[in-house]
């Protein structure tokens, strides 16, 4: 498996293991700053330094700050993969 293959799933799998949430408990349409993941600006930023080490995908703060959901976040990682 190359890095860029699985990208959804790895990115669900980073989002579930840094907010410590089963990744049955959230979708693609669930917010970052909802009740389900309560993330902030901190997990945020871990999670796309997860995301750095795992796929190769460098995302910067100014975009990170517009990633509201999961879905939109795995859609950016998954476009630069």
């Amino acid at each position: 498996m190359t890095a860029t293959e699985g990208v959804p799933d790895r990115v669900e799998g980073i989002v579930a293991d840094r907010l410590r949430v089963d990744s049955d408990a959230f979708d693609d349409g669930t917010p970052f700053d909802g009740e389900t993941l309560d993330a902030d600006s901190l997990d945020l930023v871990e999670i796309a330094e997860a995301i750095e080490a795992a796929v190769g995908v460098h995302i910067p703060d100014a975009d990170l700050e517009d990633l509201e959901t999961v879905g939109d976040l795995t859609a950016y990682v998954d476009e630069r993969a």
